[in-house]
C-alpha cells in the first residue's frame, strides 16, 4: 500500500510539475510507427525516406518531433513490424494510447508468469520490473517490454510441462531477435516436443516478413540493416555492449564490433551449454531463462529496454539459487530495475522514485534492518546527482545531419552522424550509471555458473521438467 501511495504521488507530481517530467518521449514508437507506415504504403521501411519524414510530422505537446536531416532506424525483422503497420492506421496520439496499453499489459504478463515459476512475492516483482521494464520503456515506447513477457512466459509454461505453448511463446520473443534467440535455441535444444513447433514458428516468420515487404527487403535486412546498424552503435554511449567498452578504450572499430559479436557467441553457448543442467536442479524455466540473461551481458546491440531481460533468470535464481548468494542475487535484482542510463530523460521524478524502489528491493531480498535500506536509496539518489552534475550541454546537431541527409540511403547513415556527432558528448557521465547494471549482470552471470557447477552433481535420474524437478531452497534468511 506505501508503495503504490509513493507511486501516485509521483504521478501526480509529474502532471502538475512540468519540469520533473520526462524528455524525448515516444521516440522508439515515432521509429516503430513511421516503419509500420511505410510497410503499409509499400514503401522500404529501412530507408530514411519516407521513414524521416513521417518521423519530423509536428506533433502535440510535449511530444517531441523527429530531429531534422534525421532518419531514426527501426532495426526489427520485417513481422516485428506488421503490429505497427496496423497501427499506423490510426492518428499517432491515438496509436501512442492503445501502445502504452500493450506495453502495461505486457509488463504485468512478465510480474505474472516469475510469480508462477518462483512464488516470490509478487510486490517485490512488481517493483522489480516496474522501472527498468515499465517506466523507461513507457516513456519511449519501446517494444522489448513484450520480448520480456513471451520469455517469461515461456518460463512459466515449462514450469507446467506444456512445451508446445511454450514454444509458442518463446516465438514471440523474436520481435527482438537478439534477446528471443537464446530463448528459443534453448527451448529447441532441451524440448523435443518443441522443436516442431518452433520450426514451423520460425518459417512462418519468414513468410510473414515477406508478405509484409517483400523478399528482397528481407534480405536487406539480414544482409545490410543488421550490420549497418551494428556499426551505427559502436559510439553509442548509451551502449552496455563490449563493442562499446573497446571503442571507448581505442580498440579499432571493426575489431571492437568482431570482439563483440564473439563475446555475443560464447554467452549464448553458454547459456546453452548451462541452462538445462540449472533447469534440472530448479525450475524447466531456467531452459529459457537463463539464455537471455546472459545474451544481455556484453552482447554488440544492448541499451537499457533489453537489460530487463536479465531480470526473470535474477528471481529465479534467488528463488532456487545457492543460499549463500542469496543477498549477492538480490542486491543484482535491485540494481536490474532501475534504469540508471535513462536518467537524462526519464524525468527527475525518477530520481525520488528510483530511490524508494531500491530501498524496498533491498529488505526484501538483502536485508531486512531498515538503515541498510535507507543507505541503498541514498545511494540511489548520490548516484543520479553525480550523473547529472558530469551532463554538459549539447550541440544542436541539425545543421550537420541536413547537409550529409541521404534520403536513398539506410536510416543507419543519419543515425551514425546522430551518434558521433552528439551520442558521445557525455560518455564520462553515461558510463558512471552504466556501473550498477553491468555488476548486476556480472553477480548474475556469476551466480548461473555456480548454480551450474552445483548442478553437475545432480542426480542423474532427476527429470528435466516441471516445478517438482527440484525443491525450492528459498527460505526466509538471505
Amino acid at each position: 500500500m506505501t508503495a503504490a501511495v509513493a507511486f501516485m504521488l509521483a504521478v501526480l507530481a509529474a502532471a502538475v510539475v512540468p519540469s520533473v517530467r520526462p524528455t524525448g518521449l515516444f521516440r522508439d514508437f515515432e521509429a516503430f510507427y513511421c516503419a509500420g507506415e511505410s510497410v503499409r504504403l509499400g514503401a522500404d521501411p529501412y530507408l530514411a525516406e519516407p521513414l524521416g519524414a513521417c518521423e519530423r510530422r509536428p506533433k502535440p505537446e510535449p511530444i517531441i518531433a523527429g530531429t531534422a536531416g534525421l532518419a531514426m532506424p527501426a532495426p526489427v525483422p520485417p513481422f516485428a513490424l506488421l503490429p505497427f503497420r496496423v497501427l499506423s492506421l490510426l492518428p499517432f496520439v491515438p496509436a501512442i494510447a492503445l501502445w502504452l496499453l500493450v506495453i502495461t499489459a505486457g509488463v504485468a504478463v512478465s510480474v505474472w508468469a516469475v510469480y508462477r515459476f518462483t512464488g516470490l512475492p509478487w510486490p517485490a516483482i512488481a517493483l522489480g520490473f516496474a522501472l527498468s521494464d515499465g517506466y523507461a520503456s513507457l516513456c519511449l515506447g519501446q517494444i522489448a517490454p513484450l520480448a520480456i513477457a513471451a520469455i517469461a512466459l515461456a518460463g512459466w509454461l515449462l514450469s507446467e510441462k506444456r512445451d508446445v505453448s511454450a514454444a509458442c511463446a518463446a516465438a514471440c520473443s523474436m520481435i527482438e531477435p537478439h534477446i528471443g534467440l537464446p530463448a528459443c535455441a534453448a527451448l529447441f535444444l532441451y524440448r523435443s516436443r518443441a522443436r516442431l513447433p518452433l520450426a514451423a514458428i520460425a518459417a512462418g516468420l519468414v513468410l510473414a516478413s515477406i508478405a509484409a515487404t517483400n523478399l528482397a527487403t528481407t534480405i536487406e535486412y539480414v544482409r545490410a540493416v543488421v550490420p549497418a546498424h551494428a556499426l551505427s552503435e559502436i559510439a553509442n554511449e548509451k551502449q552496455f555492449s563490449l563493442t562499446y567498452f573497446l571503442h571507448r578504450v581505442g580498440v579499432n572499430d571493426e575489431l571492437a564490433l568482431h570482439a563483440g559479436e564473439l563475446w555475443y557467441a560464447g554467452m549464448l553457448a553458454i547459456g546453452l551449454a548451462v541452462s538445462g543442467r540449472i533447469a534440472r536442479r530448479t525450475n524447466a524455466a531456467a531452459i529459457v531463462t537463463i539464455p537471455p540473461a546472459l545474451a544481455v551481458l556484453g552482447g554488440p546491440f544492448v541499451h537499457i529496454a533489453q537489460i530487463a531481460a536479465a531480470l526473470p533468470a535474477a528471481f529465479l535464481l534467488y528463488a532456487y539459487g545457492p543460499p549463500r548468494l542469496r543477498r549477492a542475487t538480490g542486491i543484482a535484482i535491485a540494481a536490474l530495475a532501475i534504469p540508471w542510463i535513462q536518467f537524462a530523460n526519464i524525468g527527475t521524478i525518477s530520481i525520488p522514485v528510483s530511490a524508494f524502489v531500491v530501498a524496498l528491493l533491498v529488505l526484501t531480498f538483502v536485508d531486512e534492518r531498515p538503515p541498510v535500506a535507507l543507505a541503498a536509496g541514498a545511494a540511489t539518489v548520490g548516484l543520479f546527482t553525480w550523473a547529472i552534475a558530469l551532463v554538459k550541454p549539447l550541440m544542436d546537431p541539425s545543421a550537420i545531419l541536413a547537409a550529409h541527409y541521404d534520403p536513398h540511403a539506410l536510416a543507419e547513415a543519419s543515425w551514425t552522424l546522430f551518434v558521433r556527432t552528439i551520442g558521445t558528448g557525455n560518455a564520462t557521465a553515461f558510463d558512471l550509471v552504466k556501473l550498477p547494471t553491468i555488476a548486476a549482470l556480472c553477480a548474475v552471470a556469476y551466480v548461473t555458473l555456480v548454480e551450474a557447477n552445483a548442478a553437475s552433481g545432480t542426480l542423474t535420474h532427476v527429470a528435466l521438467g516441471g516445478k517438482e524437478a527440484a525443491p525450492s531452497r528459498r527460505t526466509s534468511d538471505a
